[in-house]
């Protein structure tokens, strides 16, 4: 019989190394950058893919509908901050919009998601 230890260090083992790939659900080309910042764990996630299609925690949202979205999730955990991604080939205009849709839900903790050079 194996240890419930044993068991559970294997289950936190895999769970460390699946967390990171369940994060995005829409699979987009970051802008690089040489200033690295740590980006939290938890957080609402915008993204935006090549196309301008936009993606709130990885469930696709009309534009018009962010702010609120967004809104919601924030209400129900103020502490979590809202993260934008952005794909190098998406318009930047899109980003912006998104950015400013964001700010006028009353939400403030925006972030842009980059990848650190080198990668």
């Amino acid at each position: 019989m194996t240890p419930l230890v044993d068991v559970m260090l294997v289950l936190l083992i895999i769970f460390i190394i699946s967390a990171p790939l369940l994060r995005s659900g829409t699979k987009v080309t970051l802008p690089k950058a040489a200033v690295r910042e740590s980006q939290p764990q938890r957080a609402v996630l915008v993204t935006i893919d090549r196309g301008g299609q936009a993606f709130v925690n990885g469930e696709r949202v009309a534009l018009g509908e962010i702010g609120g979205r967004v809104s919601t999730l924030v209400a129900r955990a103020p502490e979590l901050p809202v993260l934008i991604e952005g794909d190098t080939e998406a318009e930047y205009g899109k980003i912006v919009a998104v950015m400013d849709l964001v700010r006028q839900a009353g939400i403030q903790n925006v972030s842009l998601v980059l990848e650190p050079e080198g990668k």
